[in-house]
């Protein structure tokens, strides 16, 4: 979580975080504590100001005790490295593993330590890279997953009896994303969307994956009621588009360095190509630059 979030939710930072810190700063020999202090007219002003709880969530990592001496940043007051469990289902991104679990944890986490207060999820969804496929499993599976780990933990404001286990006060759900897009350093190679965006056409065709059907179910039937109750909502709505389930045939691959690329893909390569041959080219130049200083001193 955070490390403002207490102070909006109680009086001023986690108590074992400024504990930690503090003591870190002081056995580094510093003259006071890394983490500022809130001033009590400052915890009066900003306590309470918030208006929910929105997070991004999309998996969970195993922690494990590092000792980082007298290191003083984030990483080392935190004291503890992570890892990902190897049984767990990869992703198109290398940071995302399948762990459906971790969200109903976190989620009580947020109830349990900043006073329950209204959670809005506004990002949740998983990736893929690779050959393009609609049938997109990995995905499906994702989401019923994780949404019905959401569904435990949350209180149905309009059937109380409905889904009361953790009693978590959440007002919204965003899946990540409808359709796919830039993914900061990786560009299009990762794609997160519902729907595939062709970039090999000009037009940049929107075409809906096998989730588009099994998300919209999800919402239609408000949860996962028992197919065997016959409800409504389980009877898939008329086709208004062509089913998916079928590779894309009509992404334009292109042969770069031995493997068969996108468009896009063969793009990001050929300009991390190219840059990494101008810094190769430029360490050339300063090493040829620096031995000519060196030879010359020399003689």
């Amino acid at each position: 979580m955070g490390r403002g979030t207490q102070g909006h939710t109680g009086n001023s930072y986690n108590p074992t975080m400024k504990t930690i810190i503090k003591e870190r700063s002081q056995a580094a020999g510093l003259p006071k504590s890394r983490l500022p202090e809130f001033t009590p007219e400052e915890i009066v002003r900003i306590k309470g100001t918030h208006d929910c709880f929105c997070f991004n969530h999309y998996t969970t990592v195993l922690a494990f005790p590092v000792d980082y001496k007298n290191l003083q940043h984030y990483d080392a007051d935190r004291g503890a490295g992570t890892i990902a469990d190897r049984t767990w289902l990869d992703s198109g991104s290398g940071w995302l593993k399948v762990s459906p679990f971790g969200f109903r944890k976190i989620l009580n986490f947020i109830k349990e330590n900043y006073g329950n207060p209204p959670v809005i999820i506004t990002e949740n969804g998983v990736s893929e890279r690779g050959v393009v496929d609609l049938n997109d499993t990995l995905r499906q599976y994702y989401y019923t997953q994780y949404i019905n780990q959401v569904l435990k933990v949350v209180v149905d404001s309009v059937s109380s009896s409905a889904y009361l286990v953790d009693a978590v006060d959440i007002r919204g759900y965003t899946a990540w994303t409808l359709m796919d897009n830039l993914e900061w350093a990786t560009g299009f190679e990762e794609r997160f969307g519902l729907f595939y965006v062709n970039r090999s056409d000009p037009g940049l065709k929107r075409i809906p994956r096998a989730s588009v059907q099994t998300y919209n179910r999800i919402i239609r039937c408000n949860g996962f009621p028992d197919p065997a109750s016959g409800h409504e909502c389980l009877t898939p709505p008329p086709p208004t588009m062509k089913p998916p389930g079928t590779p894309v045939l009509n992404v334009l691959l292109l042969p770069f360095l031995g493997v068969q690329l996108s468009v896009e893909e063969a793009e990001v390569g050929l300009n991390t190509t190219f840059a990494l041959l101008v810094v190769a080219c430029g360490a050339a130049l300063l090493v040829g630059v620096g031995f000519c200083i060196f030879r010359r001193r020399q003689n």
